[in-house]
């Protein structure tokens, strides 16, 4: 997930995203929009929601959503769901079997694993890393702005 690393990093990184609420939300029409969010912990790594939104009935569908446990180096992506809301479809590798038991579906996590890279690539291809580019240059805009000025 090179890319999604990219884009957070473009936001002020991990931190920044773990911090106050954060998220990320990119608009680039035609494409659905791309949102990233940080939904807790497991142990040391960050979990990470990316998914593209669109609506029907007025209602937000994710087509897709996955969810990762991140590194603090966001090198290391470890795709555990997958939701598609369009085709009714929610997949958990990580199965819960009480407090200390998980199960690991590990043909699952090779399938996510294999479809997030392709995602990640097809996300940079259809231009979003440059909409973070625009966002950041606004931000960094408005910052300058909003500074106090020194008076002589």
């Amino acid at each position: 997930m090179k890319t999604i690393a990219e884009i957070i990093n473009l936001h002020g990184g991990l931190d920044w995203l773990k911090a106050d609420s954060n998220y990320i939300n990119l608009a680039n029409p035609p494409y659905m929009k791309l949102v990233i969010e940080f939904i807790g912990y497991r142990k040391n790594e960050a979990v990470l929601s990316v998914a593209h939104y669109g609506e029907q009935n007025g209602d937000a569908m994710r087509d897709p959503e996955m969810v990762f446990w991140v590194d603090p180096t966001l090198k290391i992506w470890i795709p555990t769901y997958f939701r598609n809301d369009y085709a009714g479809v929610e997949q958990d590798a990580i199965v819960n079997e009480g407090e200390r038991n998980q199960s690991v579906n590990t043909r699952l996590m090779k399938r996510f694993h294999t479809f997030a890279k392709e995602w990640d690539r097809n996300i940079r291809e259809q231009g979003f890393v440059e909409i973070a580019i625009k966002q950041k240059h606004v931000r960094d805009a408005a910052a300058a702005l909003a500074a106090p000025t020194r008076s002589s």
